[in-house]
């Protein structure tokens, strides 16, 4: 269906208007693309070196920043950040359970040692003797077995207390290139935990044999040599690494500390000396020239430039595509269209050098000096519907958020100040709102601006300016706006809320006229006039653009009053003339009406309300009356089509409520001592009566529509039919 419609609207264009429609939208489309990659590629804003520098040279020049710049310095930062993860060491953990595991293997042994059954027990448990252990513990007097027992189960407590650490384990962190490892912090009674240990002063598995001779032969000077060795070796084979390294603990770790170093921020104020004449040029200096440089000229690939084309012509569409949903008038299509794309064409050029002039001076942050509340603001005036302006706003934030000055925010930056400058457009009538709109909508303005100016991180000094900028932005946009629509509504005759306003004045030439010629007509308007305004307001339809076209949907009887019972004063003019002829009068003065409101410029869509108040319904009154005669004179059948109007059925809300009002408000005149229930049930029948005969069929009317619009008229009509007391003559 909605395709349906778009497809019905092009056909309604002429084939200028179409080549017209497609032309801006080509030239949009180019605007938004070129501007953006001609400030990409400015090259005011370029470093100029006279030669290329490498780090450690000597600068033969001064070089100056152009203006303000800063950047994330990602080499500086990778930097910090391996060091910081570098400076995380090791994470080595002691093994509870495999200490466990040495002290009842070494209690068992020393058992069997104890028994004289020690080799038995070594090939029974599959420990590997290299250096035959247990024979040698078999052959020694059971007298000195005590003495060796004791000692190697000292000596492993010993190790297990120093703790063993793996040999593949360091030599894995000595080709990371540490010396140092720490343990973590447990509650095990363990000597070293939560400490940092040199590599070079742990015991590692390989050398516990050195580590148990060198402790016996301090502790015990007088042990045999041969005992020495034959603990040494026992103790040697019996304990195991107890201590292993954690890579995973040493790797989340690692990363939680280079996640917590800050991003290294580079700030350059204009005039700064990047690099000074006759000093050493680091490499830090070179990446900071690096980066003014290629954010002054951006390279932009054909992907690139194809991703931008296809993005915009897709914007482009989606406009016209609301536009054609949201505008309520299919012949206003084209104009609103027109001009609004003219007017993203001229913003787009603003912006541009906007854009090109304000960094020059030292601003970054150019968003709250976009010019793009003017235009959403004025489609919402011109249109008469906020999502006109909305469907605008949320092209040029589109096409903003690929301006090389835009940033992470300016695209819902955008959307949401000039939605908040929507929202308070009243479409009022008195000058005060319009003091009102522009005063709400700049300090909503200013207020989104320093929100996103905190999330941006910007220096108190850039949010106030920039808070005061928006402000004064919004501000000028208004101003802009009440000297722009009052020329496009006289130019192009636009039916905006200050128009209709001007319209329903009853002192009008017109109107005087209708008045002096036709006080009948007149009076009947000026009621319709306030029924259909207060029946629009409660079905929220476009009450103003109703009451004026209330007030000049008579303005045709105006030729012909005489004919029109409401200026007649006894004397019927339609006595002397047959029926046929009465009908053709009656259904003049619609087509007078038109030409006259097109002969003093009344908007179209008043025109309408004109030729569509009486639709193409029956003149019943002459056409019974034709009807009778005829039977009465036996002649011929008396044609339908001679009695009806020739207008079209209404096609909108406002006009067939004018329709209805019209009809109600003459016809209820002849009501004899109404009240509230004789209103109900009168209008009810007009209204079905319009129905049968389908004159609201394109009205878009609900049910419910219906309802309101005749409570609104009966509580009108019971103010205008009120009954007062009769005083006395005294």
């Amino acid at each position: 269906m909605k395709n349906r419609l778009v497809s019905e609207c092009l056909r309604a264009f002429s084939r200028r208007q179409k080549m017209v429609l497609f032309a801006l939208m080509a030239l949009t489309v180019v605007l938004g693309l070129v501007f953006p990659l001609l400030l990409s590629s400015d090259p005011r804003s370029v470093l100029t070196l006279s030669r290329e520098y490498r780090p450690g040279e000597l600068a033969d020049e001064d070089v100056i920043a152009p203006s303000d710049f800063s950047y994330i310095d990602d080499a500086a930062t990778a930097d910090e950040t391996e060091e910081a993860a570098r400076s995380v060491l090791p994470q080595f953990f002691y093994s509870a359970t495999e200490s466990m595991g040495i002290r009842e293997r070494t209690d068992a042994f020393c058992k069997a040692v104890s028994a004289g059954n020690a080799s038995d027990y070594v090939l029974q448990g599959g420990i590997p003797d290299v250096e035959n252990v247990a024979s040698r513990l078999d052959e020694i007097p059971d007298a000195d077995k005590p003495l060796i027992v004791s000692l190697i189960k000292e000596g492993v407590t010993y190790l297990l207390d120093e703790g063993v650490y793996s040999e593949t384990d360091l030599d894995e962190i000595i080709s990371s290139g540490y010396r140092s490892i720490k343990v973590e912090s447990t509650d095990l009674p363990f000597r070293y935990e939560g400490q940092i240990r040199r590599i070079d002063s742990v015991i590692v598995s390989g050398s516990s044999y050195e580590a148990i001779s060198l402790r016996a032969a301090q502790k015990y000077p007088d042990l045999p040599s041969s005992y020495t060795s034959l603990v040494s070796d026992a103790v040697s084979m019996l304990v195991t690494p107890n201590v292993f390294y954690d890579a995973v603990l040493t790797t989340s770790l690692r990363e939680s500390r280079a996640s917590a170093v800050p991003p290294v921020l580079v700030e350059i104020e204009r005039g700064d000396y990047i690099i000074q004449k006759d000093t050493v040029v680091t490499e830090q200096q070179l990446r900071t020239i690096q980066r003014i440089y290629d954010s002054a000229i951006v390279t932009v690939t054909f992907q690139k430039a194809l991703g931008y084309l296809v993005f915009l012509v897709f914007i482009v569409l989606i406009l016209v595509y609301l536009l054609f949903f949201f505008i309520k008038y299919d012949y206003r299509l084209s104009l609103y269209s027109t001009i609004f794309l003219i007017g993203i064409d001229l913003t787009l050029i603003a912006a541009f050098f906007i854009c090109r002039m304000l960094p020059e001076e030292g601003v970054r942050y150019t968003d709250p000096f976009m010019p793009f509340v003017l235009l959403p603001a004025l489609a919402t005036s011109v249109a008469g519907r906020r999502r006109v302006g909305f469907s605008v706003a949320l092209v040029l934030s589109a096409f903003a958020s690929i301006y090389p000055t835009s940033r992470n925010f300016s695209f819902f930056y955008y959307l949401a100040v000039i939605e908040c400058c929507l929202m308070f457009i009243r479409f009022g009538s008195e000058r005060i709102d319009i003091v009102y709109q522009t005063l709400f909508s700049a300090i909503a303005s200013a207020g989104i601006t320093v929100l996103v100016a905190f999330i941006y991180d910007l220096d108190f000094q850039v949010v106030f300016t920039s808070a005061i900028a928006s402000a004064l932005n919004v501000v000028i946009s208004f101003i802009s706006i009440s000297i722009i629509l009052p020329v496009i509504e006289k130019i192009f005759n636009i039916p905006t809320t200050y128009r209709l306003h001007e319209l329903s004045f009853t002192d009008t030439p017109t109107l005087n006229r209708l008045s002096q010629v036709a006080p009948g007509t007149f009076n009947h308007s000026k009621n319709v006039s306030e029924m259909a305004y207060d029946a629009c307001k409660a079905i929220n339809a476009n009450a103003d653009l109703a009451r004026v076209g209330g007030l000049y949907h008579d303005i045709g009887k105006a030729e012909h009053p005489e004919y029109f019972i409401e200026n007649q004063n006894g004397k019927n003019a339609h006595d002397e003339i047959n029926k046929t002829l009465s009908a053709a009068i009656i259904k003049s003065h619609v087509k007078l009406g038109v030409e006259k409101a097109k002969e003093i410029g009344l908007p179209q869509e008043v025109i309408d309300i004109i030729s569509e108040h009486h639709g193409n319904d029956l003149i019943k009154y002459f056409y019974n009356e034709a009807v009778r005669e005829a039977k009465e004179s036996r002649s011929s059948m008396v044609s339908e089509e001679d009695f009806r109007y020739n207008g079209h059925i209404p096609s909108t809300a406002e006009s067939a409520v004018v329709m209805l009002a019209d009809c109600t408000e003459a016809a209820t005149r002849t009501l004899k001592n109404p009240n509230h229930q004789k209103y109900e049930k009168f209008i009810t029948n007009i209204i079905i009566d319009k129905m049968n005969y389908k004159q609201l069929n394109n009205s878009q009317l609900t049910i419910n529509d219906l309802d309101k619009i005749k409570e609104s008229f009966i509580h009108y009509l019971l103010g205008r039919d009120h009954q007062r007391i009769e005083y006395g003559k005294d």
